[in-house]
């Protein structure tokens, strides 16, 4: 197959920038991909740790195995005349961002053209990180749109996140407050107790579901929206989500042998006006793949 480096990507590994633009490629094929140098550039074959940057054009041969199931696949879990309601996979970007790549907004409008839809009028209402997966809504038009974002502002929507930490909380349920700074410069966020200058006000509410062998399910309600604030928050309190390699326990993560992070948004409880209020009260399910 034939991939296109976004323009005006900035330099990065190759085996970066595969990670990110081929999310649905098995883990095993990439590695085998990278190890065999099976990527090239103007016909000259590239390692794992070479540059790629915009405009690159690079050709991948991929094992015939992993391309029977690497299709990108949309997985819809409810869809009307306004909006499309999405179970988001892991290492998927909702839309373009710094590492480039596939992304869900491009796979549901592609999804929704093939329907015969307006796919270019897609919007998302809300994001998920990267490595989160789990139910994303998206609008079919501006009415969706503005009714879904004010739902989101006013904290409406009750979102539920399902997560495997480490350890087990105490109490076993309950509603944490802190205050999230957010470093730029490093891509991630540190949470402090107090209010300090440029905090944001966090609220995460928890229940522990059950535990096993040093490890606890969790139900957690994301009361206020902040960047990564499910991951930092609970690794603030000392249990940090088993997978995450930024805020978690690396050591921890590898003799685990997780892939990826294990926090997915598995319940959406709709609550809007507007162009939604058909679906006031709506509420819809998907399972945590761990």
């Amino acid at each position: 197959m034939e991939i296109e480096v976004p323009k005006g990507q900035a330099s990065v590994p190759l085996a970066a920038f595969l990670t990110r633009a081929l999310p649905d490629v098995p883990a095993w094929a990439l590695k085998e991909c990278l190890k065999r140098r099976d990527v090239k550039r103007l016909g000259v074959r590239l390692g794992a740790e070479d540059a790629v940057s915009g405009g690159d054009l690079l050709r991948v041969y991929l094992p015939k195995a992993a391309l029977k199931t690497s299709a990108p696949q949309l997985d819809v879990v409810y869809e009307d005349a306004r909006v499309l309601l999405v179970n988001k996979p892991q290492g998927l970007s909702v839309d373009a961002d710094e590492g480039g790549g596939d992304t869900l907004l491009l796979r549901a409008r592609r999804y929704l053209a093939a329907q015969g839809g307006d796919g270019a009028a897609l919007s998302l209402c809300h994001r998920l990180d990267n490595k989160t997966g789990g139910l994303l809504l998206l609008a079919k038009d501006v009415q969706a749109l503005e009714a879904a974002e004010e739902a989101f502002r006013l904290r409406t929507i009750r979102k539920t996140y399902t997560c495997r930490v480490v350890g087990c909380p105490k109490p076993r349920e309950a509603v944490l407050t802190a205050y999230l700074l957010k470093d730029a410069e490093r891509a991630r966020v540190r949470v402090v107790e107090r209010p300090l200058p440029g905090a944001q006000k966090i609220v995460t509410g928890y229940r522990v579901i059950e535990t096993e062998g040093g490890f606890s399910r969790l139900s957690v309600e994301l009361i206020t929206g902040r960047t990564h604030q499910i991951r930092a928050h609970l690794a603030f309190i000392g249990c940090p989500i088993v997978g995450d390699d930024k805020y978690g326990l690396r050591e921890v993560n590898r003799s685990a042998r997780v892939r990826g992070q294990q926090l997915w948004a598995t319940r959406m409880e709709l609550h809007a006006g507007g162009a939604l209020s058909y679906l006031d009260g709506r509420a819809f399910e998907v399972d945590a793949p761990f």
